[in-house]
C-alpha cells in the first residue's frame, strides 16, 4: 500500500503538478508534458482493468509492478531528452495502475479497518507531492528522483516478503468481478467527479485569479490535502451519511469559484478533498461487507470519473470560463450525491451487511 502511495500520489503527483518546470528542462511547451502523463494515466487505467479481468492480484505483482514503477520514474527524473521521458513516464503510468489496484485489494485482504489508512495515505501523499514539487520546483527532477526511490525501494521490499515465504493476503477475497450496489456506484462517481475536477482547475484559479505563481500554488495545495488524511481517521462512519459528505465535496467546489482569496480558495479545496477520502472510505466499508469482490470495479469507477471531471472542467472552462464550469461540475456531483442517497435493494434491513448496522462519516 505504501508502494502504491509512493508511485501513484507522490510521484504521479509531482508530474502532474511539474508540468511547466519539466516542460523547461525538456525543452518543449509545459502543456506536452501535461499532455504526456494524462496519457499515462489512461494507459494505468488501461493496465489496471486488464489485470482485474485477467490476472490474479498478489503480492508478487505488488512487488513487480512497484519495482517498474519506480526504476520508470528514477528515470524520468534523471534524462532531459523528450523520447527517453516519454518511454519512462509512459512506462511508470502502465506500471502504476495494476500497483494501485493490487494494493487495494491486498489492503482489503488485510480487514476492514484497513481502508482508513489507505485513504488517510492518498491525500496524505497528495501533500508530499505538493511540497517536494514546491521545495525542488527548480529542480523538477530531484523531487521525482526521490519518490521513485522510495517506489522501487519498497517495490523490492515486498518482493522480499514473498521470497521469505510471508506471502501475506492473497487477495482471493476480491479477486473476483461483481457490480456493487447502485447507491455506491453513484458514490463512487461523485468523488471521482469532485476530485478529478477540483484540484487542478483551482490551481488555475490561484494563478490567473489570484496571481499566485509557480512554488507558491503548490503550498497551498499542501495546505489543503493535508487535513484530509487526519478526518478521514475520525471515528463514526455510516453509508447512510455519504450523500450528505458529498454535498460537502460539491459545496468545496463552490466555495474555490466565489472565494475573495486564496486562504478561502484552499479551505473550499481542503473540504472537497477531505469530504472526498471521508466517503470514499466509508463506501469501501460498506462494499467490503456487502460485494466484497467489487472493491477492484470500484477503483477503476472513481479514476474514470475523476478523468472525466477534469475533462469536463476543462472543455467548458475553455467555453465558459473555470468558475463557471466548477459551478457546473457541482451540480454534477449532487446529482451523482442525491441518486446514491436512493433506497437499494441489496441495502434494506434484514440484507446482509445493511447499513442501519453502522456508525456517521
Amino acid at each position: 500500500m505504501l508502494c502504491a502511495v509512493a508511485a501513484g500520489p507522490v510521484a504521479g503527483g509531482q508530474l502532474v503538478l511539474l508540468g511547466k518546470p519539466f516542460g523547461g528542462v525538456l525543452g518543449v511547451p509545459g502543456a506536452v508534458v501535461g499532455y504526456l502523463v494524462l496519457t499515462a494515466g489512461v494507459l494505468g487505467l488501461l493496465a489496471a482493468a486488464l489485470c482485474l479481468w485477467r490476472l490474479r492480484l498478489s503480492l508478487g505483482m505488488t512487488s513487480a509492478s512497484g519495482s517498474l514503477a519506480g526504476l520508470a520514474v528514477v528515470v524520468a527524473g534523471v534524462v532531459d531528452t523528450v523520447a527517453v521521458f516519454t518511454i519512462a513516464v509512459l512506462v511508470a503510468g502502465a506500471a502504476t495502475g495494476p500497483l494501485l489496484l493490487a494494493g487495494r485489494a491486498l489492503a482489503a485482504e488485510f480487514g476492514r479497518g484497513n481502508f482508513v489508512l489507505l485513504h488517510a495515505a492518498a491525500p496524505g501523499g497528495v501533500a508530499v507531492a505538493a511540497w517536494l514539487s514546491g521545495h525542488y520546483y527548480e529542480e523538477p527532477g530531484t523531487g521525482l528522483l526521490i519518490a521513485g526511490a522510495l517506489t522501487t525501494a519498497l517495490g523490492v521490499a515486498a518482493g522480499l516478503v514473498g521470497l521469505r515465504g510471508t506471502d501475506g493476503p492473497s487477495a482471493d477475497r476480491v479477486v473476483e468481478n461483481s457490480i456493487p450496489p447502485r447507491s455506491a456506484l453513484f458514490g463512487y462517481v461523485a468523488i471521482g467527479l469532485a476530485v478529478g475536477g477540483t484540484v487542478l482547475p483551482t490551481l488555475h484559479l490561484l494563478l490567473f485569479r489570484w496571481n499566485e505563481f509557480g512554488a507558491e500554488q503548490l503550498i497551498w495545495l499542501a495546505f489543503a490535502a493535508a487535513p484530509a488524511a487526519a478526518i478521514v481517521a475520525l471515528p463514526g462512519r455510516r453509508p447512510a451519511a455519504v450523500p450528505v459528505v458529498l454535498i460537502l465535496a460539491a459545496g468545496g467546489a463552490l466555495l474555490v469559484v466565489t472565494a475573495p482569496g486564496p486562504v478561502p480558495v484552499t479551505i473550499g479545496l481542503a473540504v472537497t478533498l477531505a469530504a472526498a477520502a471521508r466517503a470514499m472510505t466509508a463506501l469501501d466499508e460498506l462494499v467490503w461487507e456487502t460485494t466484497p469482490h467489487a472493491i477492484g470495479v470500484c477503483a477503476l469507477v472513481v479514476a474514470t470519473a475523476g478523468l472525466a471531471g477534469l475533462g469536463l472542467v476543462d472543455l467548458l472552462g475553455r467555453l465558459i470560463g473555470t468558475g463557471s464550469a466548477l459551478t457546473v461540475l457541482g451540480m454534477g456531483v449532487l446529482i451523482a450525491a442525491w441518486q446514491s442517497g436512493r433506497p437499494d435493494r441489496r441495502l434494506l434491513p434484514g440484507t446482509r451487511g445493511s447499513s442501519s448496522e453502522r456508525g456517521a462519516p
